[in-house]
């Protein structure tokens, strides 16, 4: 597999780190495009195991950095900062401006996007404004967010900026989150446990220096405003309801579990539907956690995600046939 990265200028001076993984430096006609945005504290190199699944089928894949995450981060201050001011509007329109590279660079090709956790919050804003540049999204790791659970945030989001500032980093904010999250998995061995049922995984994610870092207040008032507008109805409207759209996610992905309700990706998926999609799948896998893409069965997910893909995109026959765990998922679509 040939990596290569380079950088977009976004529309003010900002500089988007982006990789791209393809067969070989020559390729000029891939079956598709795989367009990665990755979720909070981290970064899109974290994706090379599903891009070197998608290139085997001869896609190439875009995973480009956000704002305040991986090599887009110009000072390292800002490390987990979107911006001063409007940083969710920034961090969608840089979608488009990688999009329209892609495009640019491989006309005519179908365009599949993917976004985790945060990534897939912004993919969904993404979608309500320009759903017509990709022939599929992809939804990992997301849930339909709980209002109540926002309103809580953005009231402590508040108060720690009014305490610390915009660039203020909170570990009370951190602890009503990830924090949170772990305690779902005790006796827990790390603070990342809540990730993956693989150690491996999670260790490789605590030694990362690009990963794990306390967001600022400021990215935390921004996220939490993008998900509330993502959660209303009106907002997904906005997405073009002929657009394949297949939510995934981890039986204990403590974003979406509850004990008591409704698992989050299911919610996700009827909310979708009752904003008038047609075309929306959701797959749940036992015993998963968040980082579904990262888990023991990583390889048999990422080949659900490929057969969905090439089925929704009505591309041609794979030469190889792609290993579906059927027995590992509970399914539904519309």
């Amino acid at each position: 597999m040939h990596h290569e990265s380079c950088y977009i200028d976004a529309f003010d001076d900002h500089k988007i780190y982006v990789n791209v993984w393809k067969k070989s430096k020559a390729i000029k006609k891939p079956r598709a495009i795989l367009h990665i945005n990755h979720g909070m504290a981290e970064h899109s190199a974290r994706y090379a195991v599903i891009a070197e699944r998608f290139v085997q089928e001869g896609y190439i894949v875009y995973g480009h950095d956000h704002r305040g995450h991986g090599k887009s981060v110009q000072h390292a201050e800002l490390l987990g900062h979107y911006a001063d001011s409007d940083g969710w509007e920034k961090v969608v329109s840089d979608v488009l401006q990688v999009n329209e590279s892609i495009h640019a660079s491989y006309p005519n090709t179908p365009v599949i996007i993917l976004g985790h956790s945060m990534g897939s919050f912004i993919v969904q804003s993404y979608l309500a404004l320009h759903g017509d540049t990709v022939d599929a999204a992809l939804l990992s790791g997301s849930a339909l967010s709980d209002k109540g659970t926002m309103q809580f945030g953005a009231f402590l989001a508040k108060l720690e900026t009014r305490r610390k500032g915009v660039l203020g980093r909170s570990k009370v904010l951190d602890f009503f989150s990830f924090g949170i999250y772990n305690r779902e998995f005790k006796p827990f061995r790390t603070s990342a446990d809540w990730l993956s049922t693989d150690p491996l995984e999670v260790d490789k994610y605590i030694a990362d220096p690009l990963c794990g870092f306390l967001c600022t207040n400021q990215l935390w008032t921004d996220l939490l405003a993008g998900m509330k507008d993502v959660s209303d109805i009106n907002t997904l409207q906005k997405i073009p309801n002929t657009l394949p759209i297949l939510a995934f996610s981890g039986e204990l992905d403590p974003l979406s579990y509850n004990k008591r309700k409704t698992h989050g990706i299911e919610k996700l998926s009827s909310h979708l539907r009752s904003s008038g999609q047609h075309y929306v799948t959701h797959k749940i896998y036992p015993g998963g956690r968040h980082e579904i893409l990262n888990e023991t069965n990583r390889h048999e997910v990422i080949d659900d995600v490929l057969q969905w893909a090439e089925e929704r995109c009505d591309l041609p026959t794979l030469k190889k046939p792609v290993k579906s765990a059927k027995k590992n998922i509970a399914l539904e679509s519309a």
